[in-house]
């Protein structure tokens, strides 16, 4: 972190630096600190840390960031309360599991926006015709049924989209897509 501002502003690519992107935020975490009261202090200070840097950056350069977060299984309580609430959905589910953000409360009030990204087990396929198809037969291609949601933002509403991922690239899903279950 203390290089990343002198890695902006002398950044000697053609194009300006416009976006900086964190990917798997809970890795740099998960070997470092015990899950004691003392280690969960000194994670929080280095959350907060970061995120004020990202934000001072992001402002003061016109950056966009992104950081991504790792999700892990949501275990209920003994006591069997699961009233966990998340952003504007009432729990997350990805790959048929319900999952919840891996940093927790003091990584969740480092975000300005978050979005979850899920995949369900279902299959999506297109058919492709014998006209489109170079081997003149139909064929038909499977992908894995994928959704964003917009969990919170302060100026977005609440909203989502699925698509699959295809060698094109995301493809948004409508009538042209049949599903496969």
């Amino acid at each position: 972190m203390p290089k990343i501002e002198s890695f902006v502003k002398t950044s000697k690519t053609r194009l300006p630096l416009k976006l900086i992107v964190l990917d798997s935020v809970a890795a740099l975490f998960r070997s470092e600190f015990d899950n004691t009261p003392s280690d969960l202090r000194k994670r929080a200070s280095c959350f907060f840390k970061i995120s004020g840097k990202l934000k001072q950056l992001a402002s003061k350069f016109g950056l966009a960031v992104v950081i991504t977060n790792q999700v892990t299984d949501f275990v209920e309580s003994s006591d069997g309360l699961s009233g966990l609430r998340i952003g504007n959905l009432r729990c997350l589910y990805s790959s048929g599991r319900r999952v919840v953000p891996a940093l927790g409360l003091a990584w969740a009030n480092c975000v300005n926006s978050r979005v979850f990204i899920s995949r369900s087990g279902d299959t999506i396929c297109q058919e492709r015709r014998e006209e489109d198809d170079v081997s003149g037969s139909s064929s038909v291609s499977g992908r894995a049924r994928r959704r964003l949601d917009i969990v919170f933002s302060p100026h977005l509403p609440a909203s989502s989209c699925e698509f699959v991922i295809t060698g094109e690239g995301f493809v948004e899903l409508g009538d042209q897509w049949c599903y496969a279950g």
